[in-house]
């Protein structure tokens, strides 16, 4: 089995996008937004859910692992006032259709915005999320606006798993799904999560929804394997000219805070931003304030350009 752990290393990792069935079909539409909708996108051999709304410029949200995309719940209703927000399941995500073979999330992301007539976007991405917007960003540089990464992963930076993880693997296996999803909520990457019922409820409810994808694999998935590009995106930093924005929480796991602190210093004119007393899903912990340090960026990289 070749796909890869959400947090096992951070060099690697597994989830897959997704979106898209039913089409707008005017170009004025496009012009002025669209209404809100979700749907499907029969794209690359899969089917993948979605939710657009909102009008002005594009900016798509990315999911991070163990989850989908009902964790931008505080962020997509607030960011249609400015934008024309696409957010999805990746692939074998929330509603989008499991893998059964090879795929790529870059490719599908692509495809996903081909199908929705998006030439060009910003990409928001947390965890798995920010790792895809990385390298969908190095393979389609003319396609990606501004870039937003928080707690984000990234190909190519090795770090031993955790004592944590490892037991969060072992109960998947030997002790079932809800064993396991006790042990994510007390793992570092949520440390200050435990502050908040209504987190930990969504989280809870999320990650039961999507353990077919982050529990274990039998043999029959053997089969299925996430591809990326051939060269670890940690070497290919100082080729992104978009700008960019890195967002983590200062209470989120070390290697994480370490990653945020490499993109900042390989990216050309990347800005960091270190949210206080928050941990990996900073954007549902802090949603007020993660929200207006996006928006205020996003729209001084418009300025900018």
């Amino acid at each position: 089995m070749s796909r890869q752990h959400p947090f096992r290393g951070h060099s690697r990792s597994l989830f897959h996008p997704i979106v898209f069935t039913l089409l707008l079909t005017a170009t004025n539409v496009l012009a002025t937004g669209v209404a809100d909708k979700t749907s499907y996108a029969n794209i690359n051999g899969t089917r993948l859910h979605y939710q657009e709304g909102g009008k002005g410029p594009v900016l798509v949200m990315i999911h991070g692992g163990l989850v989908d995309m009902r964790m931008w719940d505080d962020q997509y209703k607030e960011f249609t006032k400015h934008y024309r927000v696409i957010r999805y399941d990746l692939r074998g995500f929330g509603r989008s259709k499991f893998p059964s073979g090879p795929y790529s999330n870059i490719d599908d992301l692509f495809f996903l915005l081909k199908h929705l007539r998006v030439q060009k976007a910003s990409l928001i991405g947390l965890s798995l999320g920010g790792m895809i917007a990385t390298d969908f960003t190095l393979e389609h540089p003319d396609m990606v606006d501004a870039l937003v990464l928080t707690s984000s992963s990234l190909r190519g930076y090795q770090s031993p798993a955790s004592p944590e993880t490892m037991a969060v693997n072992k109960a998947a296996q030997e002790e079932g799904m809800e064993r396991a999803i006790d042990l994510w909520l007390n793992h570092p990457f949520f440390a200050t999560g435990k502050n908040s019922r209504r987190y930990q409820r969504r989280m809870r409810q999320m990650m039961r929804d999507n353990f077919r994808y982050w529990g274990p694999w039998g043999p029959e998935l053997k089969s299925v394997v996430v591809r990326w590009p051939a060269k670890p995106s940690l070497e290919r930093l100082a080729e992104i000219k978009s700008p960019t924005l890195i967002v983590v929480g200062d209470r989120d796991a070390d290697n994480i805070q370490a990653i945020a602190r490499t993109l900042a210093a390989s990216i050309v004119g990347a800005q960091r931003i270190v949210m206080s007393s928050v941990s990996h899903h900073l954007n549902m912990e802090q949603p007020r304030k993660f929200n207006r340090v996006v928006i205020e960026f996003l729209k001084s990289a418009r300025v900018q350009r």
